[in-house]
């Protein structure tokens, strides 16, 4: 018997009886107790008496006053009955009687219960854990008197294995499995305690806790997350009749006792592994992975790591097989092979450890987009026309649509991938990407070369001398402008930095009388002294920033637009910050409701072009010193922001140094020109020097030494430049109108059906599904190879008509009243979805539909209203994966109408 079933046992009788002196307890043997315990605040010496005499000499001993503490009693430790101890030693016991051990009665006493829980009868060695436990604290009393099953279980489960829960669920067990000291805790319950613990832990936590238990009994109790984690592997759907997972499957159970690991269970298990995992400190995370890929390659099975959602080694894998795909594709385009790209970045992108917001995950985005593109520009795509692009015009215009986001994409692929094989794959990438890039950059540039003898100043191909007095002029006298001239912006960065102005509270805007984007054309050479200082002069000179300054406040245009006494104001660099971050200067002149024009010269996408390479720059608003204040103060002041540049650039990307230059990418005619330059004469030209200068139209070469980037060349990255307005949300200007999602189609994800399971391996063998043609995409310049493409919008429109035409719709209609969209609109809707498979994207749907993407959620939930019929599922916005889904079969059910 143990000291703490002694105690308990002595307290149950001096419960009853405060005054015993003597206390008789029956056990079996003797153990090492200590010769004296306090019970109640009074003393009580323990003797073990094995005889009759022992059991007189102890008593003899407490009456002689041996112990010289008053009041102190004895209990008395022996194997004999009350019988064997003779009558004059019972007589003096208290209740004459030899207590016989009660396990739960000392339960009952020590948590002070009138009545225990029947059900507990059978756990004897519960109670005896009790008792034992009861030595690390009282246990507090039961409400009501009453010990029942959740009580007794939480406290001997909490004391004996740390587990505060009667009830444990899965997530506990698998947490609880991962302490130091739990496999510890375990092997020190009593054997008969063991397998009834496991089999209350089966049916509290399931079948998860059925399989924790097994790994706990056969001695593998750390094991029981990473075990969990291995089954996401070996017991993945994607890997259904693969051999060598099969046999790893058996393999693994002897982890578990040689137990059977079922289908269901196994993945529950996965999956509960998988949650716990991300809930771990970072080093224990790191532990608990490491042991399960050790466990793959102990089983043999590490190759198909890709097949896990939260193993590292599976995202590169899954990194690996997409650098397979991408090099397939490149080698030959074709819409399966696009579909497997699309399917394994899919399944890169779902894994717990592709941090969406890292430029690896970046990087994977915009090759997949750039490989959208490539498809989607093939003469031989569905909806080619094969039209040429009929000037200098529409080629700026087809830059700006899509050009831009073709280098955007292509561009933020330098750097590469710490996986070689994907690294090797985004230079076969950007190779790509440029020969055709270089082909249209020579289009681009005879084109130009036509129409800078004879320019034309519209909206569509401003040039920048024109901008103050065609552009910024006009607005002015409508409304407050704040004109910022980011020297040196180009268009991809343009659209990378100002993606997120819309979060910020900002429309951007298009003119309404033809609905145009707005883009500027820099002065030649594209170099600073030139193109900034024409654009803020109203025409073409060479000067700086004192001659800058001083054109700009007298400019004649801008000066009728503005206030009498409050002249057109420019800041350069030097003036716009002060020891509290942007100057009160410029702060003042913003806010100021007598200021009508405020000009601002931004230069920090210049400066970094002279920087170093070996940083790659994320272009936001937040990163962008000065830049975030210089909009929260215009949106504060309800001013209207007309974002453009001087010029843009071209990033150093292994450019090769060709002579020596007035400039980066210019020099003035000497010798013969070599085959990347043109000759401009006359029209836009302006130098200090001559009227005639070679300029450089491949983004490959350079004249002066190595920089990040260059500017003086007539590229379409250096010449097309962006001529943005800006209006705070809900602002009404007239003449204009907020514009569409300016992203192309093929920005947004292939949301036409895809193979499941992720990309395909030589290991799975699985059969390609039949692939379905890509949708053509709203007419757009094929950029690399001079032609528009036309959009093709599905042919099969008969069933929109019958939808429109049913009594149904026209009942849903009159029932949304005035919220309904018009039918047009609706139609347009329904051909947007059902050309891509009846799922887009918000962003994609917007731009196929010319919409502000803030306005898509109120469009499709006023559709809703129409096609929900007796609200059916038919449109579905999922405004958390940010989509738009049709059931096209669920739509022809409800109004009765054939849809195919």
């Amino acid at each position: 018997m143990t000291l703490p079933q002694i105690e308990a046992q002595a307290l149950a009788v001096l419960e009853r009886a405060s005054d015993a002196k003597v206390i008789a307890i029956q056990t079996r043997t003797k153990a090492v107790w200590p010769d004296a315990i306090k019970l109640s605040g009074r003393p009580f010496r323990l003797r073990w008496c094995e005889s009759p005499l022992m059991a007189r000499e102890a008593l003899s001993a407490l009456e002689e006053g041996a112990d010289e503490q008053a009041g102190a009693g004895l209990i008395v430790l022996t194997p004999l009955s009350a019988r064997d101890l003779g009558g004059d030693v019972v007589a003096r016991l208290a209740r004459a009687q030899v207590f016989q051990p009660d396990a739960w009665g000392m339960v009952q006493q020590l948590f002070k219960a009138r009545e225990i829980d029947a059900r507990l009868g059978r756990f004897r060695w519960m109670a005896q854990l009790l008792v034992e436990r009861s030595s690390m604290g009282a246990y507090p009393p039961v409400p009501n008197g009453f010990l029942d099953m959740d009580t007794a279980w939480r406290h001997v489960l909490g004391r004996c294995l740390t587990l505060q829960a009667a009830q444990p669920d899965a997530a506990m067990l698998l947490n609880w499995s991962l302490g130091a000291d739990s496999a510890g805790y375990f092997e020190a319950l009593p054997a008969q305690a063991k397998a009834p613990i496991a089999a209350w832990f089966g049916d509290s936590a399931g079948a998860v806790g059925t399989l924790v238990m097994g790994c706990v009994m056969a001695g593998n109790t750390q094991d029981a997350v990473p075990l969990g984690l291995v089954c996401g592997v070996l017991l993945s759907a994607q890997g259904e009749g693969v051999h060598e997972l099969a046999a790893a499957a058996i393999r693994l159970e002897r982890f578990m006792g040689d137990k059977r690991i079922g289908i269901a269970e196994g993945r529950a298990w996965a999956n509960d592994a998988a949650r716990c995992l991300k809930a771990l400190t970072p080093a224990l995370r790191h532990e608990v992975i490491e042991r399960a890929e050790w466990l793959l390659r102990e089983l043999h099975v590490d190759a198909y790591a890709h097949l896990s959602d939260v193993l590292p080694l599976g995202l590169e894998q899954r990194l690996a097989l997409l650098a397979d795909a991408l090099k397939a594709f490149i080698a030959g385009p074709a819409t399966a092979q696009l579909q497997v790209i699309e399917g394994a970045a899919d399944s890169v992108t779902r894994h717990a450890h592709a941090d969406p917001t890292s430029t690896r995950m970046l990087r994977v985005n915009m090759a997949v987009r750039l490989c959208r593109w490539m498809m989607a520009e093939r003469p031989d795509s569905k909806g080619s026309s094969g039209r040429q692009a009929s000037g200098f015009a529409e080629l700026a215009q087809g830059y700006a649509h899509q050009g831009a986001f073709v280098d955007w994409a292509r561009f933020k692929l330098l750097g590469g991938d710490e996986l070689p094989g994907l690294s090797s794959a985004f230079v076969a990438l950007r190779d790509a990407a440029r020969t055709r890039a270089e082909a249209f950059n020579q289009s681009f540039a005879k084109a130009l070369q036509v129409w800078n003898r004879e320019p034309r100043a519209e909206p569509a191909c401003m040039p920048v001398e024109a901008i103050v007095e065609r552009f910024l002029a006009p607005l002015a006298k409508q409304t407050p402008v704040l004109l910022l001239v980011a020297d040196g912006l180009s268009y991809p960065i343009f659209r990378e930095l100002f993606e997120d102005l819309e979060t910020r509270g900002w429309d951007e805007q298009v003119t309404c009388a033809p609905m145009t984007l707005a883009v500027a054309i820099a002065a030649l050479p594209t170099i600073t002294e030139v193109s900034r200082s024409s654009l803020l002069s109203g025409r073409l000179v060479v000067g700086a920033a004192a001659q800058e300054k001083s054109a700009f406040a007298t400019h004649p245009a801008l000066v009728g637009a503005s206030r009498a006494g409050s002249r057109p104001v420019l800041f350069h660099k030097g003036d716009l910050s002060d020891a509290e971050g942007l100057s009160s200067t410029v702060r003042d002149a913003i806010a100021s409701t007598q200021q009508q024009v405020v000009a601002v010269v931004y230069n920090a996408v210049d400066d970094h072009l002279s920087g170093s390479n070996q940083i790659q720059v994320r272009w936001t608003i937040d990163d962008l010193r000065l830049l975030g204040p210089l909009l929260g103060e215009a949106r504060r002041a309800r001013r209207v922001v007309v974002v453009t540049a001087d010029h843009g650039h071209v990033i150093d990307a292994g450019t090769v140094q060709r002579g020596q230059g007035e400039g980066d990418r210019w020099r003035l005619p000497s010798g013969t020109p070599d085959e990347s330059e043109l000759l401009f004469e006359g029209g836009r030209l302006k130098t200090p020097s001559g009227s005639a200068v070679l300029c450089t139209w491949s983004e490959g070469v350079r004249h002066g030494a190595k920089k990040n980037g260059y500017h003086g060349g007539v590229s379409a990255q250096e010449v097309v430049v962006p001529l943005s307005v800006f209006t705070p949300r809900n602002m009404v200007l007239k003449g204009w109108q907020v514009a569409a999602a300016p992203q192309p189609d093929w920005w947004a994800p292939l949301e036409a059906a895809l193979p499941t399971g992720g990309p395909e391996t030589p290991a799975l063998a699985k059969k390609p599904p039949k692939a379905k043609p890509l949708a053509a995409p709203t007419p757009q310049i094929d950029l690399f190879a001079g032609t528009l493409l036309a959009a093709s919008p599905d042919t099969a429109v008969n069933w929109i008509d019958a939808l429109q035409a049913s009594p149904a719709y026209t009942a849903q209609k009159a029932l949304a009243a005035r919220v309904a969209p018009s039918d047009a609109d609706v139609r347009s809707l329904l051909e947007a979805l059902a050309a891509r498979g009846g799922k887009l994207s918000k962003a994609a749907l917007a731009q196929r539909l010319g919409m502000p993407a803030m306005r898509i959620s109120g469009f499709v939930n006023a559709a809703r209203r129409v096609l929900n019929l007796d609200q059916a599922a038919v449109l579905v916005l999922d405004e958390t994966a940010a989509t738009v889904e049709l059931n096209r079969e669920l739509l022809g059910r409800q109004f009765r109408v054939a849809v195919r």
